[in-house]
């Protein structure tokens, strides 16, 4: 398993994640800072700083498409990398019951998006059809 993890690392400043790109992976922060932030029109929003032990970019492996927002490294930062197919390795090869708790917590956490989205698309309808 040891020789399936991938890091990566990053300088301050640099951009770990672009806002519309194809989503491919999540990250867990081994080392380091990251900013989490949506740029839109010369407005910034950040939405939170991360450390260590903390993972961002998960709906890449919950749902694939783009990711949603920017990362950039706030200082000197080492990444685990996580892809669809690494997660599913750990998952087979941890504890059954943590693996089985795991599988669980991603379908809930699945089909509460896809409720929360069929909810805002319904809203926006309505919201469009007044």
């Amino acid at each position: 398993m040891q020789s399936n993890k991938v890091t990566e690392i990053y300088s301050a400043g640099e951009r770990i994640i672009k806002m519309g790109d194809e989503s491919d992976a999540a990250y867990l922060i081994i080392s380091g800072k990251v900013r989490v932030f949506l740029k839109n029109d010369g407005k910034v929003v950040d939405l939170a700083l991360l450390g260590e032990d903390e993972i961002f970019g998960e709906t890449a492996i919950f749902k694939g498409g783009v990711y949603g927002a920017n990362v950039d490294a706030i200082e000197e930062t080492e990444l685990l990398k996580i892809t669809p197919d690494s997660l599913q390795d750990m998952i087979e090869s941890c504890d059954p019951v943590l693996g089985a708790l795991v599988k669980m917590l991603i379908k809930r956490l699945k089909e509460t998006n896809k409720k929360l989205l069929e909810s805002e698309t319904r809203e926006f309808m309505d919201i469009a059809l007044v």
